[in-house]
Formats: structure tokens, C-alpha cells, sequence
């Protein structure tokens, strides 16, 4: 018999595979009791409402995210072997922070659902504000780190700065989602010997790219590395 918190992980899990791969309308009651295999009562007995789950959906990925960037941030200030000033230092801190945070469908899809939301309606706008700011500092934190490995500091205001990574990192996991499904459907396409219209999709099947380095969006992502280097200057010049 599950736990009352083995309940809820289910439930939130369904929520998250139902809208990063059906879409946030097959967001309803039945999909996520079906997927999750529990019935309504269940679902009843963990959360008062689909409002509910979803905002335990935005917790326990800003959440997840944190922890990650956090614990990158720890392995940097352990190990210590990344210490330089050039480019290369910058574009290695920068690619594993990056994949520990993962530029792929997932992160666009779910992020992008629960942005567009928090403009549409300003009680879910207000519950997400505070998730978002400590996702900010905790970003903040990760860039700061990179500075410092690379022997630069930031010249513009760290918050502002963030901010547009942040924004170039949701259109590169965008491109990455689109580039990678076109790729994939062209390889497929391929070994069955038929025409694109008659080759049928699962979003499950469509693999994640294995890293930054490997993205078919990189080109994007190495926009960031311009953007450090445009708000930063070397510490001892």
C-alpha cells in the first residue's frame, strides 16, 4: 500500500508527463488518476484540487532545480580544479551548470506552461513569485561562481544578468526540443522507407540530447558566453 507521500510523487509525476507530453488541456482529473493509477478518492485524500497539484507540480520542479544548481555550486568550492581566467574555464562551468539543469523539452514545456499561467492569473502569479526568486538567487549564485573561476567579475547588475540567461536558456531548450523532433522524425522516416505523412510520432520516443555540448541548439547556448563576457571584465586588469 503506497504512503500517503509515495501517493502525492505519483500524482505530481502524472501531472508532469501528462503536460510535457500530451499538453496542458489533457491536464484533467481522470488523465492524472489514470496514468497514476489511483481513483478519484484517492486524489481527493492528497490534494483539495487540480489548482493544488499543479502548484506542488511548480514546487517540486523549482525545487529540483535548486538542489541541482546548489549542488553544483558545492562540487565547484570542493574540488576547485576549473580555477583560470579564459574562455575556456567559462563555456566548461557554464555547459555543466547547464546540464545539471537540463536545456531540453522538459524544461521549456513545463516552464513555459507554468510562466504563461502565472500572467494569466494573478493568484497563481503570486504563488509562483517567491519559487521563481529563489530559483533567481540560486542561478545568481551559479554565474557568480563562474565569474570568479574565470578571473572576471560582473560590471552590470547581477540580477539583470540572470535574468537574460535565463531567457536564452528557455529558447535554446525550445530550439533543441524543435531541432531534435524534426531529426528525429527525418530518421524515421528513413527506415521505414515512407513519406513524412505517413510516419506517426510518440513525443515519448523522442530522445532528450544527451548534453549542451551535443545540443542541436548550441549554437544558441554559446550566445550566453557572449552575454558573460559583455557584462563582466577581468578582476586584475
Amino acid at each position: 500500500m503506497s504512503s500517503r507521500f509515495e501517493t502525492q510523487d505519483k500524482l505530481i509525476e502524472a501531472t508532469r508527463h501528462i503536460i510535457i507530453y500530451e499538453g496542458i488541456e489533457r491536464f484533467t482529473l481522470d488523465n492524472v488518476c489514470t496514468r497514476a493509477g489511483f481513483s478519484r478518492g484517492a486524489f481527493y485524500s492528497n490534494f483539495s484540487a487540480k489548482d493544488t497539484l499543479l502548484a506542488a507540480l511548480a514546487e517540486d520542479e523549482y525545487t529540483d532545480l535548486i538542489d541541482r544548481l546548489n549542488a553544483k555550486v558545492d562540487e565547484w568550492r570542493e574540488h576547485g580544479e576549473h580555477d583560470g581566467k579564459d574562455r575556456a574555464v567559462m563555456e566548461d562551468l557554464l555547459f555543466e551548470a547547464l546540464d545539471a539543469i537540463g536545456v531540453n523539452r522538459s524544461l521549456y514545456v513545463l516552464h513555459s506552461e507554468l510562466l504563461t499561467r502565472s500572467v494569466r492569473d494573478s493568484e497563481w502569479g503570486a504563488r509562483l513569485l517567491d519559487l521563481n526568486d529563489e530559483f533567481i538567487r540560486a542561478l545568481t549564485a551559479v554565474l557568480e561562481a563562474i565569474f570568479a573561476a574565470a578571473g572576471r567579475r560582473p560590471t552590470r547588475k547581477m540580477h539583470a544578468v540572470t535574468h537574460a540567461v535565463i531567457g536564452l536558456v528557455l529558447r535554446a531548450a525550445g530550439v533543441d526540443a524543435l531541432r531534435m523532433t524534426a531529426k528525429y522524425r527525418s530518421e524515421k522516416t528513413k527506415s521505414r522507407l515512407v513519406g513524412p505523412a505517413m510516419v506517426t510520432i510518440d513525443a515519448e520516443e523522442i530522445p532528450d540530447s544527451p548534453s549542451v555540448a551535443d545540443s542541436p541548439a548550441r549554437d544558441i547556448v554559446e550566445m550566453i558566453l557572449l552575454l558573460l563576457y559583455a557584462a563582466s571584465e577581468p578582476i586584475n586588469e
